[in-house]
């Protein structure tokens, strides 16, 4: 793989199929996540993390496993179980390696397990047949770009403060609104590709 080759991969995962504005994967998170601007912090790290590892465990199990044995009508199944193992095993590493940090995320990475950006990453590497370093860095990638617009969303609502706006447009209207307009920033960078 050329290096054009993996910064466009870097710029698909960032931008142009953000998991969150444009595939609408990784929304599940915590409503904490889109106020309060640490508690998004938080979440785009434990969900870097959940996507990462996933993607690596699951890029393992479709080329050493089910590609060679011709059982790729399993992958979807295999891939699941591999992702609620993932997020075991970061759990648990967490707990042993790194106390402090398994603190901060303990009430995230539960629902972190369900979060469909973290299938959803290790199917999309699956289906664009990338190379494992390509797979990583897609992960990574998309990963961050989850977290900047968790930031993102949650410094504006804190912000602006969508208390301000007419009453018509309280609550969930200036939410979606708000997301509308961030995901339609993104809309540029649609189709993009680096030859």
């Amino acid at each position: 793989m050329t290096s054009v080759h993996l910064a466009g991969v870097a710029l698909i995962a960032l931008l142009s199929e953000n998991f969150i504005l444009v595939n609408c994967m990784g929304i599940g998170t915590h409503t904490k996540a889109f106020e309060d601007p640490v508690q998004a912090r938080r979440t785009g790290l434990a969900l870097t993390l959940g996507i990462v590892l996933t993607t690596f465990l699951c890029w393992l199990a479709d080329n050493l496993l089910l590609i060679p044995f011709g059982w790729t009508f399993l992958r979807t199944l295999t891939f699941t179980l591999l992702s609620l193992l993932s997020l075991f095993l970061l759990k648990h590493g967490l707990r042993l390696f790194i106390p402090e940090l398994h603190r901060r995320l303990e009430e995230i990475l539960p629902g972190v397990s369900s979060n469909c950006a973290v299938l959803g990453a290790a199917l999309l590497v699956s289906q664009r047949g990338y190379s494992l370093g390509a797979a990583m860095l897609y992960a990574l990638c998309g990963g961050v770009g989850a977290t900047i617009v968790l930031m993102s969303y949650a410094g504006l609502r804190e912000e602006v403060g969508f208390e301000s706006c007419p009453k018509a447009f309280q609550g969930a209207p200036i939410a979606l609104i708000t997301a509308g307009l961030m995901a339609l920033a993104l809309v540029g960078f649609y189709g993009l590709q680096i030859a």
